[in-house]
């Protein structure tokens, strides 16, 4: 009994402890960006182009920080059935259920991965099936890369309807010259969610430090409002790696977030849209 209640106290020690390696000076965090004491501003965290396998780094962060965020995911990342189309194209000795090709494992962590958001409470969307500029492109190709997020992201979505997010902006920046590119999106009965505060933690020049915690703050505080945060779980390019500088902060970061916002769930700031949870 000794050795079990001895256990429980250093369980209940270090748990404490990991805690407050995490906790932030909140005195020290508004001084440094300017933003006022006595006020939060309404933030909800959003993440494109995964899923990862760090993806499960930021899930780990949101849970233990008790923060909705929504994903919004590239299709062809869960795809595995193109995937193991690939691996026997590569090896005819590749075994029927896959097991035995890296690249389809893989491709099955990245869905369980996904998965896992969606049990979590996070809202999923669609950021289409693979990383392109779509206003430059073809209309038939548009309709051919949402169609198949779409079915490829049915078992994953939260919403209806399902939401979506263009890669690059590129189609939502450029609507009015660009306009099929959202018409489309419409037509499939998508909704496309937008941001307002950017952590730029794409830009290699601020992954390090906390040059990109720098920049989303400094937008909130010199701005004086939040909105939909948008950050990056994953590299488009890159099947399994996550933007590594992201996930491996989050948990850090969020608890200085919070002495400057109020994190809050997508549908606070979907309030004149009609969505229904699924």
């Amino acid at each position: 009994m000794k050795a079990g209640i001895h256990y429980a106290l250093i369980s209940s020690l270090l748990l404490l402890l990991s805690g407050l390696s995490h906790a932030a000076d909140c005195h020290a965090v508004q001084a440094k960006y300017g933003c006022p004491a006595d006020t939060r501003f309404p933030l909800h965290l959003s993440f494109d182009d995964g899923p990862a396998l760090q993806t499960t780094d930021v899930l780990d962060a949101l849970r233990r920080e008790q923060v909705p965020a929504t994903f919004f995911v590239l299709a062809e990342k869960i795809d595995c059935g193109r995937t193991l189309q690939q691996c026997f194209q590569a090896n005819p000795d590749t075994a029927a259920d896959g097991s035995n090709c890296l690249a389809y494992r893989q491709c099955e962590l990245r869905r369980t991965i996904l998965h896992q958001a969606r049990q979590d409470g996070h809202m999923i969307g669609s950021h289409s099936y693979a990383h392109l500029r779509y206003s430059g492109l073809p209309v038939e190709l548009v309709r051919s890369h949402v169609s198949a997020s779409k079915r490829l992201l049915e078992p994953f979505f939260t919403t209806e309807p399902a939401l979506f997010r263009l890669p690059y902006g590129d189609g939502w920046f450029n609507r009015k010259e660009k306009a099929h590119v959202l018409q489309e999106l419409a037509r499939q009965n998508f909704l496309h969610v937008d941001w307002q505060i950017s952590a730029f933690d794409w830009d290699t020049r601020n992954q390090q430090d906390d040059k990109i915690l720098d920049k989303v703050l400094g937008q909130v505080c010199s701005r004086r409002y939040g909105g939909i945060a948008l950050f990056h779980d994953g590299v488009a390019h890159q099947p399994h790696q996550g933007r590594l500088h992201t996930t491996q902060n989050m948990s850090r970061w969020l608890p200085m977030m919070r002495c400057v916002v109020e994190f809050e769930p997508l549908e606070y700031f979907l309030q004149n849209f009609k969505v229904k949870p699924r």
